[in-house]
């Protein structure tokens, strides 16, 4: 009698933790999925940073190279007035 007990008192632990764990499986599903939707729409927003942030840096390398060609031109007119403010004294 004492081992029929046993042998229920496990089984049923068993089947016990195996529908638990069937149970959590399937509740964590669900979650996992939304879990998996979330990573893949952050994934696309940091895409579009990255894009829009490349982009930005480039129009700021096209800025600077347009600042420099001005000082060029600027410094090269002040050069070249110089050379001529010598040329005339």
């Amino acid at each position: 009698m004492v081992i029929v007990e046993t042998l229920f008192d496990l089984l049923s632990a068993s089947a016990g933790a195996i529908l638990g764990a069937l149970f959590a499986f399937f509740l964590n599903r669900k979650r996992r999925k939304q879990m998996a939707n979330q990573l893949v729409i952050s994934r696309s927003a940091l895409e579009k940073v990255k894009l829009e942030n490349e982009q930005l840096l480039t129009q700021i390398q096209e800025k600077e190279n347009l600042i420099l060609q001005l000082e060029m031109q600027i410094l090269g007119d002040k050069n070249a007035q110089k050379e001529k403010d010598k040329g005339k004294k």
